[in-house]
């Protein structure tokens, strides 16, 4: 069978010696490339640098015996002067200092000087007393410079550069004359370098006129014209640039003179520059050619060898399988199949013996938990499942659900829920401190186990981790739970007697509200306490109701169940409470002729779903909404009848013993209700108190006794129950403005 693997593992070691070796070369020979070039653009810059200083020192020289030549009174004293014949010393003395001008080493060709005022020309060829207009204008047009002093080059005189001079000296604005001192451009050749095989310097004046030529005959003609256009587009002062003729490369250094403008260019072929680099890039080749020789025979060799172990295991692995011999398939692929293979067939013969295990080891738990194992079964069962039993203790820990109301889940999302909440406590409690955790009945039951601390310290450790379970359902899932803790015991045997304490500790949950932790030897009174009814309340209640008053009834509800769970109770005889509140209300409503608006046969259910509420804030939704908004309902349509009839007899009470001690309790006594409710209803009806009434009533009596009567006011006063006239005289003023004796006279006309 050919090998795919060994042809892989070669490939593999041939790539990742190749790619670092060539990659190493390639970068060793660019950078002694980049090497070379940045030298000899280095040395082509200093180069430029040395030429300009000796160019403008030349030009400065130039510059500085001019200044002094037209600084001297002879200038001065003939450039606005008409000179003749008869001035041929003047003449002669010019001629002989422009003559020692030109004698100096700086180079001059020739020197003129024009006057503009009086046109004389004077030059190496002597003196003209008059020169014509159209031959002046050349000169006149120079004399319009914005300067006093400048280098320009003269397209008509292609042969030099020209130094300007406006005189007399200092004159910016119509000069009297201009000197021109000619410069050869063959003199500035004498300070450019010496020409080699790789460069070439050339000056190039402001206006991009080429003051020097490219004498090396290997440059292409038209390699000068590129470069002005290459320069003209670039506007530093100085840098690097290159340019392409045809198939050569050039790479180009300039730099502007800050002095006149004028750009100083190096110009240097690529070839010759990168020919020392050809030789480094051969040298390496050859080096790295050996090198890859070498590390190819070594990975071929160590290749062969890392494969022999690798062949022995697929041999073994297929052996006796010809047919797999022509697959076409690599060793690794082959040998990783058959390992899949294995592994899968013992992946699910260890699910299988896992998920029996698992069923068998919560069977074993819910039936330590109901009491259906005695001791030696457990022993038995717990040595099978691999529990650890030796020294420690235990108890129970049941968690159930607060409530489903105003969350995001549903009633029928409940069993889901229990289920996510067992795989919690599976995650939080290790597995060394628990037995496997189950659901029975709703709850989800987790047996802990202690170490050897004391009974304080199992506490305290089992109150924590219903704390950590109860924070980590609430931030998951976003549920209330409350957590029953059982007592401490020593043995299995007591699991079922514990996780009925753990069931009855959360039935204290009514006291304590919803997301309780809850310790059943915390919760259970002490001692036998007696119970108290609060009669007084479930009075008051009913009355609200009767009325009806369903706000009022509402916080005398509330007043009834704080009252009750501040005592220390047992659950039973909180639930008797309850149980007499609810039969009392169920008598009210029988008493008043009345029934609930409740399907058949469920108000036997009532004392069923009170038995299931789990805390006070439950409790109280269940009776206002179950009985007493019910029962309000019912009230409200008696009112208008009933109270009104009682409205109706207490004023007639009113309209004809309005002359007795008439008192609201007397009227409650008569009509056989509490005063309080007659004093409600009255007002109800009426819109006023009942002592206001019965005041107007007598009030009104009052007035028609005076209208109608001869009586005396005190005797008034007397029938009326004033204590005396006084008291009556100072009501009635205060009701009509004026006193009964007024009242009178100003009804019955004296």
């Amino acid at each position: 069978m050919k090998s795919k693997y060994l042809r892989r593992l070669i490939l593999y070691s041939v790539i990742l010696v190749t790619i670092p070796v060539i990659s190493l070369g390639c970068l060793s020979y660019f950078k002694a490339k980049g090497i070379i070039q940045e030298k000899v653009n280095q040395g082509n810059m200093q180069v430029l640098v040395q030429t300009q200083l000796k160019v403008e020192q030349l030009l400065q020289t130039i510059d500085r015996s001019i200044a002094q030549f037209i600084s001297s009174p002879i200038i001065n004293q003939t450039i606005r002067s008409n000179l003749a014949e008869k001035d041929f010393q003047k003449i002669t003395e010019l001629t002989q200092t422009l003559s020692k001008l030109q004698s100096y080493d700086a180079g001059i060709q020739d020197i003129q000087l024009i006057s503009l005022d009086t046109g004389w020309y004077l030059d190496n060829n002597g003196y003209l007393p008059f020169i014509p207009e159209a031959d002046m204008r050349p000169f006149r047009n120079l004399a319009q410079l914005p300067v006093l002093s400048k280098w320009v080059t003269d397209d008509a005189a292609s042969s030099s550069v020209q130094l300007v001079k406006k005189l007399p000296i200092n004159t910016l604005n119509n000069p009297a004359g201009i000197l021109v001192a000619h410069l050869p451009y063959s003199r500035l050749v004498k300070e450019l370098p010496d020409h080699t095989v790789d460069s070439e310097t050339v000056i190039l004046d402001a206006d991009y006129r080429q003051l020097t030529e490219i004498t090396d005959p290997t440059f292409a003609p038209e390699l000068m014209n590129t470069i002005i256009e290459r320069l003209k587009g670039d506007h530093s002062t100085e840098g690097l640039s290159k340019v392409r003729i045809n198939s050569a490369s050039f790479g180009i250094t300039y730099r502007v003179s800050p002095y006149n403008g004028w750009i100083y260019v190096s110009v240097v072929s690529i070839a010759q520059i990168t020919k020392d680099s050809r030789a480094i890039g051969w040298y390496t080749l050859m080096i790295c050619s050996a090198v890859l020789i070498i590390l190819l025979t070594a990975s071929l060799l160590g290749s062969r060898r890392f494969y022999r172990p690798i062949r022995t295991v697929f041999e073994t692995v297929i052996a006796g399988k010809s047919a797999d011999r022509n697959q076409p398939k690599d060793e690794l692929a082959l040998i990783g199949e058959h390992i899949v293979s294995l592994r899968s067939t013992q992946s699910t013969l260890l699910e299988q013996i896992q998920g029996q295990t698992q069923q068998l080891k919560e069977f074993f738990v819910r039936k330590l938990v109901l009491g259906e194992l005695n001791a030696k079964e457990i022993q038995e069962k717990a040595q099978r499942f691999a529990y650890d039993l030796e020294g420690g203790a235990y108890c129970i820990l049941t968690v159930q659900i607060d409530t489903l109301a105003h969350t995001r889940f549903k009633e029928s999302d409940r069993d889901l829920l229990m289920f996510a909440i067992n795989n919690i406590v599976s995650e939080l409690v290790p597995a060394g401190n628990r037995l496997d955790p189950v659901l029975l009945g709703g709850n989800q039951v987790t047996l802990l186990k202690h170490g050897d601390e004391d009974q304080d310290g199992s506490k305290s450790r089992a109150y924590a981790t219903g704390e950590t379970i109860q924070s980590t359902v609430m931030s998951i899932l976003g549920l209330s739970v409350s957590v029953g803790i059982s007592r401490v015991y020593t043995s299995l045997a007591s699991g079922a007697q514990a996780y009925r304490e753990s069931l009855e500790a959360l039935k204290y949950r009514i006291r304590f509200g919803e997301g309780a932790v809850l310790q059943v030897e915390d919760v259970l009174p002490d001692q036998r306490v007696h119970t108290i009814f609060p009669e007084w309340i479930e009075k008051q209640l009913i009355d609200a109701l009767m009325t009806p008053d369903l706000d009022k009834a509402r916080q005398l509800l509330r007043e009834f169940l704080n009252l009750t769970i501040r005592e220390n109770i047992r659950h039973q005889e909180y639930q008797m409470i309850l149980f007499r509140l609810l039969a009392d209300l169920l008598r009210e409503i029988q008493n008043a002729g009345e029934t609930l608006p409740l399907p058949d046969k469920q108000e036997r259910q009532l004392f069923e779903q009170l038995i299931a509420l789990k805390t006070v804030g439950e409790t109280e939704q269940w009776f206002m909404g179950t009985i007493m908004e019910p029962m309000v309902s019912l009230m409200h349509k008696r009112w208008d009848t009933r109270n009104k009839n009682i409205s109706d007899q207490m004023k007639d009470i009113i309209h004809h013993e309005f002359e007795s001690e008439l008192t609201l309790d007397v009227c409650a006594a008569r009509l056989n209700y509490h005063p309080n409710y007659l004093k409600t209803v009255f007002r109800k009806e009426t819109g006023v108190n009942f002592s206001d009434y019965l005041s107007q009533c007598r009030l009104n009596q009052a007035k028609r006794w005076l209208l109608e009567t001869d009586m005396k006011i005190a005797e008034i006063a007397e029938r009326l129950r004033y204590q005396n006239p006084q008291n009556f005289i100072r009501y009635f003023k205060k009701i009509e403005e004026i006193t009964p004796g007024e009242y009178r006279k100003n009804h019955r006309g004296f």
